[in-house]
């Protein structure tokens, strides 16, 4: 990445300028380490208010159902994928997301799959891509790497207790939901849920609204407008 490559130049040179008058090498080294912590900070903190302010022009387009501009723009970052670790992830799974959400599922699908598995909602896109497909087993592995990599999070848990259901797996999503229920106890939907499985009942996914939407399993009106909020919601982190 050259963030740290850069970073580990410039302490190299301010190390060796300490060490030359002084010739002490803990003092060389500590100077080196504090200037390569402090440069990495400072470049990161820059080339991360860069990609937020391009970001939010992208939420304008996609506002304003310009989706083919919103996508030219986050392809556009990708020149800057070796400055930011993960980056090319990230993007991956934004614009896989956004593809999928316009049906565009063919093209979507390679940018999930090599998506950020801490980007929930492009996960849950790829599972039920590999659902619609009739592929339960990778919709399966999928929903399962994701829930263990998102466990604060509500929907992927449902998503993947419904599949489950659907494949009559009753068993595998009790034991999923009563994970959710455990690492976000006050989440009502994943309590009733896990009641409607403990009853032999069918699981509301559909309470999730927009987020369901998304998913393609059910017939729904064309439209990318639900994609806006879930968007401004999976901001770039840095790393």
């Amino acid at each position: 990445m050259f963030t740290i490559s850069l970073g580990t130049i410039v302490a190299l040179i301010a190390g060796y300028a300490v060490w030359i008058p002084v010739g002490s090498i803990v003092l060389s080294i500590s100077v080196g380490v504090l200037v390569l912590v402090g440069c990495n900070i400072l470049v990161s903190r820059r080339f991360y208010k860069m990609i937020t302010a391009l970001m939010e022009t992208v939420e304008k387009d996609i506002r304003s159902e310009r989706i083919d501009a919103a996508l030219d723009k986050l392809k556009a970052v990708y020149k800057y994928q070796h400055w930011q670790l993960f980056l090319k992830k990230q993007l991956d799974a934004q614009v896989g997301s956004l593809l999928y959400a316009r049906k565009r599922f063919d093209e979507a699908l390679p940018y999930m799959q090599n998506a950020f598995v801490k980007n929930w909602m492009t996960m849950c896109m790829l599972a039920s891509h590999y659902y619609r497909q009739k592929d339960y087993d990778n919709a399966l592995k999928t929903m399962e790497k994701t829930t263990k990599s998102n466990k604060k999070e509500a929907f992927p848990y449902s998503l993947y207790a419904y599949m489950l259901v659907e494949q009559n797996q009753q068993a595998k999503a009790i034991e999923t939901l009563t994970k959710g229920t455990e690492k976000i106890p006050l989440d009502e939907r994943l309590q009733n849920e896990l009641d409607a499985v403990r009853n032999n009942k069918k699981i509301k996914i559909q309470n999730y609204g927009a987020l369901w939407m998304q998913m393609h399993l059910d017939k729904v009106p064309d439209g990318g407008k639900q994609y806006q909020a879930l968007l401004m919601n999976q901001r770039f982190k840095r790393k």
